[in-house]
């Protein structure tokens, strides 16, 4: 064992010595100590099964179910799942994958809804030594031929309810030589018509094949660079990027989430998070699975049935992502939003302005929120249980800190969009409460790095930054920006590009939606920079959508953001939208509205636009844009 670990293990054993302290008070060290144990554990776990040759993921499954087989894994729908229904299931379709010529290595993918059958396929193609690719189930055409292509996948299972989709590029994906089937919810009925697209694998397909455990040879040998499957971006800056999800990767987050958040086998974890995703199949999945515990798992995110489930199924942890919790803040009352079990909430992306209201309003003792991203090679927690830390991605005290070192933060020009070097050519870091782009240190010799995405060379260089700290290394860009204030807790700004310039000041668009997502009337914001004929840098600009059944008072709403922010970030325009548009994992777009901007020709006639003239918000009409256009008018 390395040093560095024997240290992370013996700092540990200190906790509860110094915990007791003046000390603790002071630096935090509790805060510290938590996640320091957990990240421990995790790597005492990690050496035990690279020892024994069981670093493949689908052994944490496998244990399990040889443990506890008759314990319920997966409630959906009132139906309960068991470790063994699924393993045997699993096993079926992992022999009949076997027949099929499927072999250790081979890219699988497979695109199915929330659903047991989902885990059945992701179960089956892993125990055979293969690797899933989780194709997002919003795809048609050319993104969802692209991903698939990419992986060289040469069979694609996808569930009956996606056939509209999937036959838009049927034939293209058989003239690559891919070849497709049919499974999923619809086939566990065996009278479903045949597709015209691809056979359909119905039981009376599947019982014919064995329910005896795959042979173990296709697990061994796996490597902490071996990737356990593909999960993809969301594709909103261009084509959707395959992120390799690496063994170890999945390992330590099963075991460091678990470990920091608490979840036992006593819990019942509700998932309405897309599983295709890392937040559906890591972050909760994962957990769930390490822990024991049983996942509820739901379709998909509704906020009117959401406290109903929680009640009905004795939920008592939840996992959240993006506008998630402002979608329920936003609610009226629900008769069930306190009378559930739930004791703990964990994710990433609730905003600042979401944070306190919501665990006041529905009752929620602990909030556990995390920054991470499918392939960053490391991630932050912040455990949080009142006001102190309230809003924070994350923490790290001075110890923590001095222990682990390869997260920094380094100055960001906003033009160029990068990183400021000083006279000696290296990177400079940002001060305490000062933004900066989080880094990650590359180290290729440690279980965890970055290995870039699959078949994608360019994409991957544009997230290396060389030459930071020292010539010659190498950091993930994540491209947020963050700051750490002296108590080491970590707050989000912005991603990089989203800052604009306005008036020779930079504007943060976090700082700006907090600030409305306040303001009673508005039940969601998204905020931006807009271009402005004749004029330098960005104006900002506000896409809203009002609260059912309330008014806007626009004089009230000047007076109230010139409370909240300097003059130059209070927005110049604001558009009303009926709804705002989100990509699976909930994560607002803002691309469309950037490029629409204030161009009357390309914004609906639906969606009307107000700006800001002296200390009140008015229609922009057709005859403001001529002039604005002319150079006529000056903001």
């Amino acid at each position: 064992m390395d040093p560095d670990s024997l240290w992370t293990i013996a700092s540990a054993g200190l906790g509860g010595l110094l915990g007791s302290m003046y000390l603790d008070s002071r630096l935090l060290l509790n805060r510290d100590f938590h996640q320091i144990r957990a990240g421990a554990a995790s790597q005492l776990y990690h050496r035990l099964w690279t020892w024994q040759d069981k670093l493949h993921l689908y052994y944490r499954f496998k244990a399990k179910a040889k443990a506890y087989p008759n314990r319920v894994f997966v409630i959906f729908e009132g139906k309960e799942y068991t470790f063994r229904q699924l393993e045997v299931a699993s096993n079926r379709l992992a022999h009949w994958l076997l027949e099929k010529n499927v072999k250790k290595g081979d890219i699988v993918a497979m695109m199915h809804q929330n659903h047991p059958t989902f885990y059945i396929s992701w179960l089956a193609i892993l125990k055979i030594g293969a690797t899933p690719a989780l194709i997002n189930t919003n795809l048609a055409e050319d993104s969802l031929f692209h991903c698939i292509n990419v992986a060289n996948s040469k069979l694609f299972l996808f569930d009956p309810k996606y056939e509209e989709a999937v036959a838009t590029i049927a034939d293209r994906l058989k003239a690559e030589g891919c070849v497709l089937f049919s499974y999923g919810e619809a086939t566990e009925n065996d009278e479903l018509p045949p597709l015209s697209i691809a056979p359909t694998l119905t039981p009376s397909v599947l019982n014919k094949y064995s329910t005896k455990d795959t042979d173990e040879k296709l697990l061994g040998g796996v490597g902490n660079s071996d990737p356990a499957m593909l999960i993809y971006t969301s594709g909103t800056t261009g084509l959707p990027k395959a992120a390799l999800s690496q063994h170890a990767r999945v390992n330590f987050g099963g075991l460091m989430y678990s470990g920091v958040t608490g979840v036992s086998p006593d819990d019942r974890v509700y998932c309405v998070l897309p599983l295709y995703h890392s937040s559906g199949i890591i972050v909760t999945t994962q957990v769930a699975l390490q822990a024991g515990a049983t996942i509820v798992l739901g379709r998909k995110f509704s906020a009117s049935r959401f406290w109903d489930d929680c009640a009905k199924y004795k939920v008592t942890v939840f996992t959240y992502i993006g506008e998630f919790c402002r979608y329920l803040l936003s609610q009226p009352k629900h008769p069930q939003e306190r009378n559930h079990n739930v004791r703990l909430v964990y994710g990433n992306g609730m905003r600042p302005d979401v944070w306190n209201r919501f665990r006041d309003r529905f009752g929620i003792p602990q909030i556990c929120e995390f920054y991470a991203a499918t392939e960053a090679p490391t991630t932050l927690f912040n455990v949080n249980k009142g006001v102190f830390g309230a809003g924070s991605v994350g923490h790290r005290g001075y110890l923590f800190r001095g222990i682990r070192r390869e997260i920094k933060l380094v100055r960001i020009d906003p033009i160029t969009e990068e990183a400021l070097r000083g006279p000696d050519g290296l990177c400079v870091v940002a001060d305490y409460g000062e933004p900066g782009e989080l880094l990650v240190r590359i180290d290729n010799a440690s279980e965890l790095t970055f290995d870039g995405y699959y078949k994608n060379e360019k994409a991957t260089e544009k997230k290396i930054l060389r030459n930071v700290l020292q010539k010659g290394d190498a950091y993930f860009r994540s491209g947020d920006l963050l700051h750490m204030d002296q108590d080491g807790f970590f707050f989000f700004g912005d991603r990089v590009g989203d800052t604009f310039r306005w008036k020779s000041e930079n504007v943060a668009t976090t700082e700006v939606a907090n600030a409305l997502g306040l303001y009673p009337v508005f039940a969601e914001v998204n905020v931006y920079g807009t271009l402005v004929p004749h004029h330098d840098g960005r104006a900002g600009m506000a896409a809203v959508v009002i609260k059912e059944g309330e008014t806007l008072d626009f004089k009230d709403l000047f007076n109230y953001l010139r409370r909240k922010l300097p003059r130059y970030a209070i927005p110049v325009f604001i558009r009303f939208v009926p709804a705002m548009e989100m990509t699976g994992t909930f994560k607002v777009t803002k691309k469309l509205f950037q490029e629409q901007g204030i161009d009357m020709k390309k914004v609906p006639e639906t969606d009307p636009i107000y700006w800001l003239q002296g200390d009140n918000y008015v229609r922009y009409t057709p005859e403001d844009a001529a002039r604005v256009d002319a150079g006529e008018v000056r903001l």
